[in-house]
């Protein structure tokens, strides 16, 4: 059912209502009516992309026993906006808050001290609100059971909350997108329920990888830490981070090699290191040596990106364990030698790129054995010399690149039957124009 039209004040007939939910439907921008203000009994409310408008009423504050409350949208057009959040001090039951792209543009620079003054929050999502106020220096935590801590994609010019190392409870911190700055404290790598973390996209925002990778978590999850300024290395500790699925340390300012683990320190349970872990991503950073043997024991991966680092020597042929990558992405390092031939055991390969590396004769017919899913192959920048007979076996495919790869000779008749985009520019190659 989707409803529409005007909320009539006969709601108020239901004198013990404490359950109220008008997500999803389309009021077609009516703002919230303020008699809502009188139903004292709600401890629920929740009227997200709900087609509402207009100024979210202080009235509300009226709702003392209120403990959820959720006025996310996703309309852009007339979005809901508060001009401030004194008034929301007094929902003092108030444990879940969800304003996702609210307007929060002419908020004043209290307003986490306001938020702070709900005692029994965990949850607070204030995604995309447009804030442009520096979050503040709080001297005390009264929201010490805060669980949930998600306010990415706004413009807080802020320096780092150092107080969220203080806040034991937390499990989930997304403050992505948010022009951070500033050093982030280590006591985050303290936190021992923490299982999200997301700092990317702040630039300027800096920090010792080697140290925040050394704590102490148990739970962690999901680490992103992409586009900023953090510098050092991998520690080994990395192998503590038993239930570690998602880690993004790209495009940062990472030096050294990538650690080595003793084979007979088993830091999980499970067998290998970082036995849960599917996304691996250490673009664009400054990274060196060789791949070491360990990558192939992440029998879980699904995504490999190494892109544009310094990492030498061959590709071992150990990974041809990946039985679950989908994406791999080692362009622009030092690597040589050819593509193990192991590599056609890669079922799930969906893309490839070695683009700009030192590899010769990358491809032969047996890496095709099983390569059924592949669909994108990037090599551009290799070397050839010859017209490659392997991509006559190509099939569902839809991208190969060989620009600047050094191939010569002619073009094979079979040539002129690909039905998919192929990119041989700046070679050396000859032929006759199909009519």
């Amino acid at each position: 059912m989707n409803l529409s039209g005007e909320i009539l004040p006969s709601l108020l007939k239901l004198k013990s209502l404490r359950y109220l939910d008008l997500s999803g439907n389309t009021f077609e921008g009516i703002v919230i009516p303020n008699f809502f203000r009188s139903l004292k009994n709600l401890h629920y409310l929740n009227l997200s992309n709900g087609g509402f408008s207009g100024v979210v009423p202080p009235t509300l504050a009226n709702l003392s026993n209120l403990q959820f409350l959720d006025l996310s949208s996703n309309e852009f057009k007339q979005p809901l906006f508060v001009k401030d959040l004194e008034w929301m001090t007094s929902l003092v039951s108030l444990k879940i808050l969800k304003m996702d792209k609210v307007d929060f543009s002419m908020v004043g620079s209290q307003w986490m001290e306001e938020l702070n003054r709900l005692p029994l929050l965990t949850e607070l999502h204030l995604q995309d609100c447009g804030l442009s106020r520096p979050i503040s220096s709080l001297s005390s935590i009264n929201f010490t059971s805060l669980s949930i801590l998600n306010s990415g994609g706004n413009n807080l010019q802020s320096k780092f909350p150092t107080w969220l190392r203080n806040i034991s409870s937390i499990t989930f911190i997304d403050l992505s997108s948010n022009d951070l700055y500033g050093q982030t404290s280590l006591g985050l790598g303290e936190l021992p329920n923490l299982q999200h973390l997301d700092l990317s996209w702040n630039t300027n925002l800096t920090g010792s990888c080697s140290q925040l990778l050394s704590g102490s978590w148990k739970k962690i999850e999901f680490l992103d830490l992409a586009c900023n300024n953090f510098l050092g290395t991998i520690p080994t500790s990395i192998g503590n981070l038993c239930n570690l699925k998602h880690l993004d340390v790209s495009h940062n300012g990472l030096t050294g090699s990538l650690p080595e683990f003793c084979k007979e320190i088993k830091n999980c349970s499970s067998e290998g290191v970082l036995p849960e872990l599917r996304e691996l991503h250490l673009s664009s950073n400054k990274l060196m040596g060789r791949l070491p043997e360990w990558l192939s024991q992440l029998k879980k991966l699904t995504n490999l990106d190494l892109e544009d680092n310094k990492f030498q020597g061959t590709i071992p042929a150990s990974f041809e364990t990946f039985q679950n990558l989908e994406h791999m992405s080692l362009v622009m390092n030092e690597l040589n030698g050819s593509l193990p031939v192991s590599f056609g055991q890669l079922s799930e390969l969906v893309d490839l790129d070695v683009s700009w590396n030192r590899l010769t004769r990358i491809l032969y017919e047996q890496h095709f054995s099983k390569f059924i899913k592949l669909e994108y192959l990037l090599m551009e920048g290799n070397s050839g010399p010859s017209f490659p007979t392997w991509v006559k076996f190509l099939k569902n495919f839809l991208e190969l690149d060989m620009s600047n790869a050094g191939i010569s000779g002619s073009i094979p008749i079979w040539f002129w039957n690909i039905s998919f985009r192929l990119d041989l520019s700046n070679n050396k190659l000859s032929g006759n124009e199909i009519t």
